[in-house]
């Protein structure tokens, strides 16, 4: 514990030594090695360092969309993006609903970010699509699953696609010269909002991507610019008080010590916060064989059976200092590394400095794992291959017993953590279900889990599954049929969408190497998934 906490100071140190803040400041994209594709790393995809500058013009050019949006009578917003064109929406949505709906006049905004035709069906029974304004919002253009929701919101609107409700009711978020941003200024769209091409997805939480569905919700975008230029201010100082440094410090110093299962300890209100923060983790360091592997919403447990391999970030802003303090002299009792992050207030406004806090520190945690963070090499191919799998069978792949898998994993025969993917519809009941495994894997075995919805997982730490370290065991689990429908001016269901993304998923990780297996659950999954817990780990 003590040759880990010196490690962590004098990597500190180092940065320090080397004014690592001021070169990273000045665009010196030598600070981190080649591309995945062997390609020079380039200063093109440091445009986040500015995003908390721009922001105050940013609040100024959206400050009358919300009124906008009461005044013509829309009721809802809703988001339709994946990865990191949704996950700021997400994590936004989680912080502010409750405020928002105990303050003045609101528009409800919610975040589609799945094909799974159930989840669909249920989310366009909870709006009136006249009074619904859509943003569509993928950085490519060319997302799938976005392009696929985009087509079937449109069609709840009115069958003939390009009717003028159909038109103004939607919004594109886009960079410039991409499919979605050329049929928007082909008129098939209200508005075109132009995204930065020098921002990557996962950094781009303070640019539109993340602050024009904000506005339009009725958040207050000058508090975050205000907290989002004191953070980035205090991360330029070649200091060990830089917070960002500091947090990037801990974690690469601790995973190159072998603790690279970075577990980030947060309230339950910052759950869909984690999500953003395992995506940035992961997408930005999951390749060529390494990465940061993060773990996030995990089910709390004894110190004692956490594995020699963890790390642990606490974020609580809001919580009891006694009840963190004891944790924190808990875990460090049992052995682990652990870091306090610290806020300015009790503000929630204050996430935007921390979306700022991260991206700093992950681009520096990278450098000194030596792995360029600013692609995401593996969640192309999975896209190449649903695509593939959209035109061609899939039932090449066998399912497993879950209860002979779960003995093998409890037997820690296998790999030294285990991802849970789900393509099922998301639901309160199914997530405990899936919860009771992580803490049964866990404390049977000391191995650390993960746990996502499909597709969301594949734009997020599904690039960490198959560019990462080979030491992961996958269960997939999907549906054994899909309440399906078509979507519209397509080949193919919604349904054929969700199994295409699994089997592309499950091939891809395959062939990375990593022990996957799938199961397909029926009409009562958290029986099932009850039961395979009961019958192998009690």
């Amino acid at each position: 514990m003590v040759d880990e906490q010196n490690s962590v100071t004098v990597t500190l140190d180092c940065l320090v030594s080397s004014s690592f803040a001021s070169k990273l400041w000045s665009r010196n994209s030598n600070l981190w090695p080649k591309q995945s594709t062997g390609a020079e790393p380039s200063e093109k995809t440091l445009g986040w360092l500015d995003l908390p500058y721009k922001l105050s013009t940013l609040a100024e050019d959206f400050d009358s969309l919300n009124n906008q949006i009461l005044a013509d009578g829309y009721s809802d917003i809703v988001l339709l993006g994946m990865g990191g064109s949704s996950m700021t929406s997400l994590a936004l949505n989680e912080l502010f609903n409750e405020s928002l709906e105990n303050g003045p006049p609101y528009v409800k905004s919610h975040v589609v970010d799945t094909v799974i035709p159930a989840t669909i069906t249920e989310i366009g029974k909870k709006l009136e699509p006249s009074k619904t304004l859509f943003f569509v919002s993928s950085k490519s253009g060319s997302t799938i699953e976005t392009l696929s929701l985009e087509s079937h919101f449109r069609y709840l609107q009115n069958p003939e696609i390009k009717d003028s409700a159909s038109i103004r009711n939607f919004i594109a978020l886009s960079d410039p010269r991409t499919p979605l941003s050329e049929r928007a200024q082909a008129g098939e769209f209200g508005k075109w909002v132009s995204t930065p091409e020098d921002v990557g997805g996962r950094f781009s939480a303070l640019s539109a991507f993340g602050m024009a569905p904000a506005a339009a919700a009725g958040l207050d975008l000058t508090k975050f610019a205000e907290y989002s230029v004191l953070m980035a201010h205090r991360c330029r100082s070649d200091s060990t008080d830089n917070p960002g440094l500091a947090l990037g410090a801990f974690m690469a110093a601790n995973a190159l010590k072998g603790r690279d299962k970075v577990t980030l300890i947060t309230p339950k209100k910052y759950f869909a916060f984690a999500m953003w923060v395992e995506q940035l983790l992961a997408e930005s360091t999951g390749k060529n064989g390494k990465g940061l592997i993060p773990i996030v919403n995990e089910p709390t447990l004894n110190p004692v059976h956490y594995g020699n391999d963890r790390q642990f970030i606490i974020f609580d802003p809001n919580g009891d200092e006694a009840r963190n303090t004891d944790r924190m002299a808990k875990l460090k009792s049992a052995g682990h590394p652990v870091f306090m992050v610290k806020t300015f207030t009790l503000d929630i406004h204050e996430i935007a400095a921390e979306f700022f806090r991260w991206q700093f520190a992950t681009a520096t945690a990278s450098a000194l794992m030596g792995i360029y963070p600013f692609d995401q090499p593996d969640v192309e191919s999975a896209k190449t291959r649903a695509q593939k799998y959209l035109s061609e069978d899939n039932s090449d792949i066998k399912t497993s017993d879950l209860v002979e898998t779960l003995k093998a994993i409890s037997s820690n025969t296998l790999p030294r953590y285990v991802a849970i993917t789900a393509f099922m519809p998301e639901s309160d009941a199914l997530t405990t279900a899936f919860m009771k495994l992580r803490a049964a894997i866990s404390a049977k075995t000391g191995v650390a889990t993960t746990f996502g919805y499909g597709p969301r997982y594949l734009h997020s730490i599904g690039q960490l599954y198959k560019g990462g370290p080979n030491n992961l065991s996958v269960l997939c689990f999907v549906s054994g049929k899909y309440d399906d429908f078509h979507v519209p001016n397509t080949s193919y269901t919604f349904g054929e969408l969700t199994r295409a993304l699994a089997a592309g998923d499950f091939h891809a990780m395959s062939q990375k190497g990593q022990y996957v297996n799938q199961f397909q659950l029926g009409n009562k999954a958290v029986e099932e998934i009850e039961y395979g817990i009961r019958e192998s780990f009690i």
